[in-house]
């Protein structure tokens, strides 16, 4: 491991927009991030990614830091973690119309050792006509985004889809929930409420389903990288 990223505004409590990264080494971090700047009368090297940011990112979690702490970050993470279980519990819950067959696959790792997320994919037993990127839609139209992606990725310089993993195809896809210190339980009974209501609406459209989301334009470009 080179280095080690952190979202500051999913975990943090920062504004969006604000993360972190970590070199283990000096020599590990490539010229190519670094942008070279002749600035108040000197030459030094940036490596904010984008040579101009607004500091509003870095007060507010300096803020959150001083104010929270050790043992106020453990209380908020603690918090979220039950969220996140509730939430993964629920959709473990759900099945088919036998009664037997789960409607989703679990993809994370559990209510322990797990970040604030919940991480699954339609079950591919179903054999659904219908894949994430079509949850995901049908999700919007209840005011919740949950994040739909093909486990893909395009290659820089070849601009070839790749898979990621070598247990799954290019062409499967996955979604996730990311539990922020805001979605409270309330919250997440109506979210899981969208998800049975969303369910019901795909297998209500049965195969003719299949034709209709594949002409769409979400369905496009849905990369996680």
């Amino acid at each position: 491991m080179l280095s080690i990223s952190a979202s500051g505004h999913k975990f943090g409590g920062a504004v969006c927009g604000t993360g972190w990264v970590v070199w283990r080494q000096r020599k590990d971090l490539s010229e190519h991030v670094a942008v070279n700047v002749s600035y108040l009368g000197g030459s030094a090297d940036s490596y904010t990614l984008n040579f101009s940011r607004p500091a509003s990112g870095a007060y507010s979690q300096f803020y959150k830091f001083m104010r929270l702490g050790i043992q106020g970050y453990v209380s908020v993470t603690n918090n979220m973690m039950n969220v996140c279980t509730y939430i993964r519990k629920e959709l473990k819950s759900m099945m088919s119309e036998d009664g037997k067959t789960p409607i989703f696959a679990m993809l994370d790792d559990g209510d322990t050792g797990c970040l604030p997320v919940v991480a699954a994919m339609v079950n591919p037993e179903l054999k659904a006509p219908y894949d994430d990127i079509d949850l995901q839609y049908e999700l919007g139209k209840t005011h919740w985004y949950v994040s739909g992606y093909r486990m893909d990725f395009e290659h820089p310089l070849t601009k070839k889809e790749l898979p990621i993993f070598t247990d799954q195809p290019a062409e499967k896809t996955m979604f996730r929930v990311v539990v922020k210190s805001n979605l409270t339980i309330r919250m997440a009974k109506n979210l899981v409420t969208s998800f049975k209501q969303s369910i019901d609406f795909l297998n209500s459209h049965g195969p003719g389903y299949k034709k209709f989301h594949a002409q769409q334009r979400y369905h496009q470009g849905q990369h996680p990288c």
